[in-house]
């Protein structure tokens, strides 16, 4: 079975609004050429950049989405301190910064590395 990228420091999640946040908060205790590894949980909360989402009062206004925690691709077989690394086929919902808005998803943008694969 071919694995997955581990998604690392500098990776990035994008959402249904056209957002995008930067991989930030990584372990440190496994890296990938220097850069440390995202880890279960730490995907949730992070802010969408220049997400379109808007509020449905009127007037609307911005409503960026926020990620929640991963529904899918956390690895099985690596895990850091017993917690599951996020792969690039990582996905999940987002809600909005601001209600009342629409909920959306994230997906992953890029993987921040393409050395290590797992399943």
């Amino acid at each position: 079975m071919a694995g997955a990228a581990v998604i690392a420091r500098g990776g990035s999640l994008a959402c249904s609004h056209q957002g995008n946040a930067s991989v930030v908060s990584v372990s440190s205790r496994l890296t990938v050429g220097g850069k440390g590894v995202l880890l279960s949980g730490k995907e949730s909360g992070l802010d969408f950049a220049v997400c379109t989402n808007q509020t449905t009062s009127s007037p609307s206004s911005p409503a960026p989405c926020v990620s929640d925690a991963a529904t899918a691709g956390l690895a099985t077989k690596l895990t850091v301190g017993g917690t599951a690394v996020l792969l690039a086929f990582a996905n999940g919902s987002t809600h909005p910064k601001v209600t009342p808005a629409a909920i959306g998803t994230w997906s992953v943008g890029g993987a921040g590395q393409s050395k290590l694969t797992a399943v």
